[in-house]
């Protein structure tokens, strides 16, 4: 657990709030609910007030917030892994080695089996880890409310149908119903802060739109509990050409912005900033992600003018690297962790990778992990 999720944990359990906090430990209450974002770190001597307050043991507090600090550090570096073990190595070399439990039959703890979720298994690293599986199936396997942020992109009804997607129904009334039991998982292992972007596009059928995205959101809404903060249209601004003389030429799809409750994570500057430039480089046909303070613009609006990514494999949708990297940075705070149960080649776990975020990527198609596994491999960040 980190220090963050640690110290909103003892709040909650303790009753009080955070106007209560903040002026305990002299700060103002946006600063306290920056401690409990991990957006930002109280010094020493406020993390000692908050454990006399929670009534807890004060260094295992520390203890924490030291360990926040130094991963913030080495995190995004392709050598954590080695810089962790080398840290623990001096540390050891400074106190007494652990005793062992008592007794002539005790167990050294190094033999001992620890079974634990996909959560527990991705540590501190922030190398995406893909499964390969039904995602409905593989997400029994994540722990209840431990992920931050799910964006994805399910397979599309009646397309590209290869027996490669996850979702096989040949009816809209079987398709929704294989996507709700998705969707129950989602809210299983979401947050109660945590956001859901569910990007759908629709089906023409006989000549008559069918409105599956609607029809897979409001029974979520009605049946499993919902809310739906926004509906953002996605302008794809280039399309297939289409012979039809009776209907409009589709260029749009849907990403629905969907939580639990009213308290959720939400970066307005962070959007704003990132909107701003990523607008400005889609009108020059190279979005890169956003630095700096220096594009703060205004509210986005729900409309989003992206075009769609090119990509060399057979895969119906390559969801376009800024139509996840808007809902990451509004939603997924300072190490959060990123799930996509349809991951396809991976564009949500490499981008959570370039934010410092832990993610695990779901897909039914091995080929499609591994092209995901490479493309991050080939692409190590440094500190530098």
């Amino acid at each position: 657990m980190l220090f963050s999720e640690k110290i909103k944990q003892l709040r909650l359990e303790s009753g009080k709030r955070q106007k209560d906090l903040a002026k305990a430990i002299g700060v103002d209450v946006p600063a306290y609910s920056r401690y409990e974002h991990g957006e930002r770190r109280p010094k020493r001597e406020q993390v000692l007030r908050l454990a006399r307050i929670f009534k807890t043991d004060a260094n295992e507090l520390i203890a924490m917030w030291l360990a926040d600090e130094a991963y913030s550090h080495i995190a995004k570096d392709k050598l954590a892994t080695r810089a962790a073990l080398l840290l623990n190595n001096m540390l050891n070399e400074e106190t007494q080695e652990a005793q062992l439990p008592a007794g002539d039959n005790a167990e050294p703890a190094s033999s001992r089996v620890v079974t634990h979720g996909l959560v527990t298994h991705l540590g501190r690293s922030v190398m995406p880890h893909y499964e390969q599986g039904d995602a409905a199936t593989v997400m029994q396997r994540i722990e209840d409310e431990s992920i931050d942020c799910i964006v994805t992109t399910p397979p599309y009804w009646r397309r590209r149908s290869q027996g490669t997607e996850s979702i096989t129904a040949t009816s809209k009334e079987d398709f929704v119903a294989e996507l709700l039991q998705t969707m129950a998982q989602a809210w299983r292992v979401l947050k109660p802060q945590g956001s859901l972007w569910l990007n759908m596009g629709d089906d023409t059928t006989d000549g008559f739109v069918q409105g599956i995205p609607w029809r897979v959101v409001l029974q979520m809404i009605d049946r499993q509990g919902w809310q739906l903060v926004n509906e953002v249209v996605w302008n794809k601004t280039t399309t297939s050409p289409q012979g039809s003389q009776d209907h409009l030429r589709k260029v749009h799809e849907f990403m629905f912005h969907l939580v639990k409750n009213e308290d959720f994570y939400y970066n307005d500057d962070e959007l704003r900033r990132t909107f701003a430039l990523i607008m400005r480089n889609e009108a020059k046909g190279k979005a890169k992600p956003a630095k700096g303070k220096q594009h703060q613009g205004l509210v986005p609006s729900d409309v989003w003018t992206i075009g769609v990514q090119r990509s060399g494999i057979a895969h119906y949708c390559v969801a376009p690297d800024t139509l996840y990297r808007l809902p990451l940075r509004a939603t997924c705070p300072r190490n959060g962790i990123v799930l996509d149960p349809y991951c396809g080649t991976g564009t949500a776990c490499k981008i959570a990778y370039e934010m410092n975020l832990r993610s695990i990527g779901i897909d039914i198609n091995g080929e499609y992990i591994k092209q995901a596994q490479a493309t991050t491999e080939i692409r190590p960040l440094s500190l530098f």
